[in-house]
């Protein structure tokens, strides 16, 4: 993987001769994302021309892992108009360059970059329709003076643009903290991304912390034109929702297992290219698991090095069970314990390294994860996807319930229900009995998208906006004045989504794995992952969302992926006789840190640091007297409220940092 960064203009001032140092340190603040290589290029068009023609500038930091000699970037076409920065990987690319070829294009590396340049000339966006992979791309056209950028199907890889000089000016980037550094770019933060954090604990696209910055969403893409000096700005889905292929599918059972045993092989053995170490992340959970069996499959068991980490709490550890599906593959296995006192030295490290705030606890032993196996591999496949679109998540068989209780009118007692389930005895457990009924509790009553959401994140939405200093509240009603495309709020953005998916649907499971895999798992689980893998200059991979595997995980009939309450039914069927079988049984457990417990101990005085009422105050964002009280509330053991807390300690660790570049 790699980062790229790079900003295109009409106006002369931002592509002048010191617009290349200016990019130069956006990219190299992407550095742990690419310390192998590093490239800059400017657009050769005079300057007096720029306000006509437009100019750009592109940067690129590279983490080697295929066509470890040739794949220097930016990379051009043949007369070097064409120009790419390219984050990512393209998995069918060696058929497309057969197409290519066979259309004329001539070639000059092994890389699927390459394959991407010609490709833009020969098809323009449709090009992005057989791109099959994770990446974030920026092409510019020094013919038709255009820049292409755009962001993978599944959203792996981030994109951030910033809109400046009232669309004037495009400063984009792999992370914000990169387009943060440009000086054209407004750095006021969004209240609209305050309140995404809260509410679902990440800032969703097309939002990111910044008023003026938009993050690009999972299979979209921006297309700017210099136009004679006034320039035009398009997007687009790419890869809009679309209904499920039932063919895809067999009818019979057996049929049904046979074919998602071979394209789990396939896509496995797809993301086992590299010429650098590559190894599998291991929790003991079904997912990776299974992973770990198709790569055994396709290489000698005894050359895969397999990674886990275990907890010093038992009620957190899954160690055991990671190192049993090792010892039954036979893979080479790696284990360390990530122990309360180096998680809580953690904390604070990650949190500063954070470009966007991300209020997911379960980042810090991934990123205990992901520098203990970069310390012998460049390259880790994981689980990732498995849960989304096998409906994995407890809320999939919640939503029946929840169905059951808005039918007979339940569901309008949500408020003294929330009553009664908050007087239960506060546990600090992992996935305790009172966390997961208070938390369905908070989410009857509300839309089914938001009521997901109040079940796997944050805060519910009201009384996230509770927590919103006056000003910033209003704020979340005047007109969006971004010069970008426009960004409708919260619920209306997740409504809108619900609806996209619901249309082509057969049924409301399949719309709430696309509900759930354009937010949860694109701007969540995945963020999550490719942060803390690149901070380790390590490369993620995710063989469950191999296009062709979700494609098929889709046709499959709902009651062939969740069963009354087991879940990911095709996928246990599957292990059965390929895994131990407490393995195969074992109900779904997160990758959860004690941070109830922490926050009321070891983490508080650093938290009411962070949290003090004269910090909280000086952003103006938020109400300082309420989050006190959360604080005290919590310390005091009255109520669990570790979610908010860790989402209002991610955001003012975020805030007050001094900005990138300063």
């Amino acid at each position: 993987m790699c980062g790229i960064a790079g900003l295109v203009s009409v106006r002369q001032e931002r592509v002048d001769p010191f617009a290349v140092a200016r990019v130069a340190a956006m990219r190299d603040l992407l550095h742990h994302r690419g310390p192998d290589d590093r490239g800059i290029w400017r657009d050769p068009v005079l300057a007096e021309d720029v306000a006509v023609q437009g100019g750009c500038v592109l940067g690129f930091a590279r983490l080697s892992i295929v066509d470890l000699a040739g794949g220097h970037q930016p990379m051009g076409n043949e007369d070097g108009a064409v120009q790419i920065v390219f984050n990512g990987e393209i998995d069918p690319h060696l058929e497309v360059r057969r197409q290519l070829q066979a259309a004329g294009h001539t070639f000059a590396t092994r890389s699927d970059t390459e394959v991407l340049v010609h490709g833009w000339e020969e098809w323009g966006t449709s090009l992005l329709q057989r791109c099959n992979g994770m990446f974030d791309l920026a092409i510019w056209d020094g013919h038709r003076r255009q820049l292409l950028l755009a962001r993978d199907r599944f959203g792996k890889k981030p994109l951030f643009v910033g809109v400046c000089d009232h669309g004037d000016t495009l400063v984009f980037g792999t992370e914000l903290a990169a387009v943060r550094a440009h000086p054209a770019v407004d750095d006021t933060i969004d209240p609209h991304g305050l309140l995404s954090l809260l509410v679902l604990d990440f800032v969703a696209a097309p939002r990111s912390m910044l008023r003026q910055v938009h993050a690009v969403e999972p299979g979209a893409f921006w297309l700017w034109s210099a136009n004679g000096g006034k320039p035009i700005l398009t997007q687009g889905l790419w890869h809009p929702p679309r209904p499920a292929d039932l063919d895809l599918a067999p009818a019979d059972p057996a049929a049904a297992q046979a074919e998602l045993q071979r394209l789990l092989v396939v896509a496995t053995e797809r993301r086992l290219m590299a010429e650098v170490p590559l190894g599998i992340f291991l929790s003991g959970g079904i997912d990776s698991s299974l992973v770990a069996w198709a790569a055994a499959q396709v290489r000698s068991a005894g050359d895969i090095d397999t990674f886990a980490i275990g907890f010093d709490d038992p009620s957190f550890d899954e160690a055991s069970h990671a190192r049993a599906v090792a010892r039954h593959l036979g893979t080479r296995h790696h284990e360390r314990v990530l122990t309360a006192e180096k998680s809580l030295s953690l904390v604070p490290e990650v949190l500063s390294r954070l470009d966007q705030p991300l209020a997911d606890p379960s980042i810090v032993p991934t990123w205990f994860l992901c520098g203990f196996a970069r310390e012998k591999v460049t390259v880790a496949l994981g689980g990732d996807g498995g849960d989304e679109w096998f409906l994995g998540y407890p809320s999939f068989a919640g939503h029946r319930v929840g169905k059951a209780c808005d039918a007979v009118g339940v569901s309008l007692l949500h408020r003294p229900l929330q009553a009664m389930v908050d007087r239960l005895p506060v546990s600090h457990k992992n996935w305790s009995l009172d966390y997961q009924a208070k938390r369905f509790v908070t989410g009857l009553g509300q839309p089914i998208a938001l009521r997901h959401f109040a079940w796997i994140g944050g805060w519910p939405i009201d009384r996230a906006r509770g927590l919103l200093s006056g000003d910033a509240r209003a704020a979340l009603t005047s007109q969006d004045d971004s010069a970008g495309p426009a960004r409708p709020d919260l619920a209306l953005h997740m409504d809108q989504t619900w609806q996209a998916w619901r249309l082509p649907a057969r049924d409301d499971y399949d719309a709430l794995a696309g509900l759930y895999a354009r937010y949860y798992l694109a701007d969540g689980v995945l963020q999550k992952v490719d942060r803390a893998s690149m901070a380790h200059s390590l490369e993620a991979r995710a063989p469950l969302l191999d296009p062709d595997l979700v494609a098929f995980a889709r046709a499959l009939p709902t009651h062939h992926k969740l069963r009354g309450r087991t879940a990911k039914w095709a996928l246990r069927q599957l292990a059965a006789d390929k895994l131990p079988a407490d393995i195969v049984q074992r109900p779904k457990k997160g990758f959860g840190v004690p941070l109830g417990a922490w926050l009321r101990g070891p983490l508080q005085g650093w938290m009411r640091d962070v949290l003090a009422e004269h910090r909280v105050r000086q952003s103006g964002l938020l109400d300082a007297q309420v989050v006190t009280h959360l604080i005290d509330e919590h310390v005091a053991g009255k109520v669990d409220h570790r979610k908010v807390l860790w989402a209002l300690l991610t955001f003012e660790a975020w805030r007050q940092r001094p900005r990138p570049g300063q």
